[in-house]
């Protein structure tokens, strides 16, 4: 990376910016998906996943199998965001206003994640009335299991497609925030 002051970014500090993304990338994934587990056992009351995992239910597999592949999908466009943030040959306090921006993207990207992959189950449970898919889910049923799976994945890769866009918004870039704050 070519830097401000017309040369080239120390190799050490590439690295070290490499490492630091691949440790917030696994940090915020663990996250995500603890999360959106966490949200699915909520909203699903009558369904202990595990015991149902257990029983060898597919459809239930199915299903945590698209949330977790989902997010995961969501926030990957949060994460590759991360150096396009950091790795601009900045000085110092605009390196930091930078790495925090992309902290705060990230979890913005999660919680969309989250949000979205929630609303996406419950606009499908409005939209089919004749059946309870909850239900059919608990019950094994691996049609209704992979109907709900493609519409969680769906709802994911459009979304993904927007979060990739999000870092151009003048909020997420550190020469912004830094001029707000009045930092050089």
């Amino acid at each position: 990376m070519y830097n401000k002051k017309g040369g080239y970014m120390d190799l050490g500090f590439s690295i070290i910016i490499f490492l630091l993304q691949i440790f917030i990338g696994i940090l915020f994934s663990i996250l995500s998906i603890y999360l959106a587990l966490r949200f699915y056992d909520k909203m699903t009351e009558g369904i202990d996943e595990i015991k149902e995992l257990k029983k060898g239910n597919i459809a239930v597999a199915i299903i945590l199998s698209s949330l977790i592949i989902s997010i995961g999908t969501i926030i990957s466009q949060g994460v590759s965001q991360f150096d396009n943030i950091l790795l601009k040959g900045v000085s110092f306090p605009l390196f930091i206003i930078s790495f925090i921006l992309a902290i705060f993207q990230i979890a913005i990207t999660i919680l969309i994640a989250v949000v979205v992959v929630y609303v996406a189950i419950r606009v499908l449970d409005a939209m089919t009335t004749g059946i309870n898919e909850l239900y059919e889910i608990k019950r094994g049923n691996v049609a209704v299991a992979l109907i709900v799976a493609t519409v969680i994945y769906l709802v994911a890769f459009v979304v993904s497609g927007a979060i990739g866009e999000m870092s151009k918004l003048s909020i997420f870039r550190p020469e912004t925030v830094a001029a707000f704050l009045g930092i050089q």
